[in-house]
């Protein structure tokens, strides 16, 4: 740890492009323009690194620093869990719900005369115990929570705001506050989990039935109409992006932040279903992918300590593993490993994560908490770091959820193995956090600094499933690719070649963005260290 030098005091909390500090609203100001003369990169960055070492006590300075660097992307980040229930209430009012305060619960409109006793869900506001207890129901606000445990507390919390969530009219007003509020926090990018046409596919699985000739039961999915209900997902996907940017006022004098957020999809497959729907899920998600450009990937979700998960897990790989034999441009990422010591029997922490890695050819894992319990860890591991698998690292949701923190997480064993990882947000609304938190948290218990950071950053963007070339040589970030290396991030301008690279490369643009983002936080005023 390089010796801590006194330093400026940041100067506020971001709110949009103002802070504030002593009272007082300031503007913050390049370091360049402060100083009067330019600032190379290099030393722009360790001033920024020796601020980060001075103030690393101070986890309320921490959380401002945080909250204003750059973060690139949050690439595990379920959409209807990313909603803070507040919102789920207040478009419940609007849309004619209302509440049986018994339980408590949303009561469909259709339904609020079937008993005396409930009242609209506009009238929540002025019943703050009954508010309360539908936050406290749909969160893990108030943890331990009639009991629960946070496993259970958390995983439930779903089926209480389901009845909003699961409306399609209302997935732009969840994307446009998701992409919001990481607009506040400097995140350019985000790779949003959500199930289209869920239902109407585990039917057409049930309509198949179940044989071990996944051959034949792709073709009898096909043959019974899939490809008609991918039509009807893409463009569900197509609206859906349409009615974002409307949402959000984009191309409009009043855009809202979350315009300037790149947002691409994950399509998810649940996995406590029967087998038959789930190989239909897998075969829809797979080619609702490679239907739509801004279905990205898929994943498989749902609790892994599931009785039928477990019990269907290597099945699962299988189906995967021989989907991405066909269709090997499609992308896939898994939660994998979000288990743990008690909460299922040890034979079920042994090899859930190789077989995603090596059966399903998973390339990103979520979560992996487990990963120290697989048979021959360290082999694995290393399997990990040759083939480039990121782990996506949901510090609180694994706190939350399997009671996982500190040491006790294998966070710094993958940072020792050399595995890429990055930092995620998981389920920012049930767990009443944000990006920034996962961050503040990262620093402080594993006493990461600055550069460390914006590494995990950076790897938010490598290992994101963006079309196109990277912007760097190599995934180590040691230098930039050939079209771009004569540019600088953050000039006004750039050259022709680099210019006709980012305009190809989705990717290459956004962590172009990324580099543009940290070369001008590197230059802020609050950074100049004082001796």
């Amino acid at each position: 740890m390089p010796k801590r030098s006194s330093a400026a005091v940041f100067l506020g909390l971001l709110i949009g492009s103002s802070f504030v500090t002593s009272g007082l609203a300031a503007q913050e100001v390049p370091l360049a323009q402060a100083a009067g003369q330019a600032v190379s990169g290099q030393q722009a960055e360790t001033a920024v690194a020796d601020w980060f070492e001075a103030n690393r006590d101070r986890p309320t300075r921490v959380r401002a620093f945080v909250q204003r660097m750059p973060k690139g992307g949050d690439i595990h980040s379920h959409l209807s869990g990313a909603v803070y229930a507040e919102h789920y209430l207040q478009w419940a009012a609007a849309d004619g719900y209302c509440v049986d305060p018994a339980v408590p619960a949303l009561v469909e409109p259709a339904a609020c005369g079937q008993d005396s006793s409930y009242f609209p869900a506009s009238e929540l506001v002025g019943r703050p115990d009954t508010y309360d207890a539908l936050i406290n129901l749909w969160s893990t606000r108030n943890l331990p929570f009639a009991g629960q445990s946070g496993h259970d507390q958390f995983f439930e919390a779903f089926g209480g705001f389901g009845p909003i969530s699961s409306v399609s009219a209302r997935q732009d007003d969840m994307v446009a506050e998701v992409a919001n509020r990481a607009a506040a926090q400097q995140i350019a990018y985000l790779e949003l989990m959500m199930t289209v046409k869920g239902s109407e596919v585990r039917q057409l699985g049930r309509e198949v039935g179940w044989s071990d000739d996944f051959a034949q039961m792709r073709q009898q999915l096909l043959d019974l109409g899939l490809m008609d209900l991918v039509a009807q997902g893409s463009q569900e996907v197509t609206d859906l992006e349409r009615e974002v940017a409307r949402t959000l006022g984009c191309d409009t004098a009043v855009a809202q932040a979350g315009c300037e957020v790149t947002v691409r999809y994950l399509q998810q497959t649940t996995r406590t279903r029967l087998p038959e729907e789930v190989f239909a899920q897998f075969v829809y998600a797979f080619e609702l992918a490679k239907a739509n450009s801004r279905v990205v990937g898929i994943n498989l979700v749902a609790p892994e300590d599931n009785p039928v998960a477990l019990r269907d897990y290597t099945l699962h790989m299988e189906m995967l593993g021989f989907l991405k034999e066909q269709f090997p441009e499609v992308n896939i990422a898994l939660h994998a490993g979000e288990l743990t010591l008690g909460l299922v029997p040890p034979d079920d922490l042994r090899f859930h994560i190789r077989q995603a890695v090596e059966v399903a050819q998973a390339s990103r894992i979520g979560h992996g908490v487990a990963i120290l319990y697989e048979d021959n860890p360290f082999q694995l591991l290393e399997e990990m770091r040759r083939r480039g698998v990121l782990v996506e690292i949901c510090l609180t949701s694994n706190e939350v959820i399997l009671n996982i923190e500190g040491n006790e997480h294998p966070f710094l064993d993958y940072m020792a193995a050399g595995v890429p990882i990055t930092l995620a947000s998981d389920d920012e609304g049930v767990a009443r956090i944000d990006l920034s938190n996962e961050y503040l948290l990262a620093a402080l218990r594993y006493d990461l600094g600055y550069r460390d950071l914006k590494h995990l950053a950076r790897n938010s963007l490598e290992y994101s499933f963006l079309d196109g070339d990277s912007l760097w040589a190599a995934p180590d970030f040691g230098a930039i690719a050939a079209p771009c290396a004569g540019d600088t991030p953050g000039s006004a301008t750039v050259s022709g070649d680099c210019a006709s690279f980012l305009a190809v490369s989705d990717r290459a643009r956004v962590q172009w963005q990324l580099e543009s983002e940290f070369a001008t936080f590197e230059q802020l005023s609050s950074f100049q260290v004082r001796n």
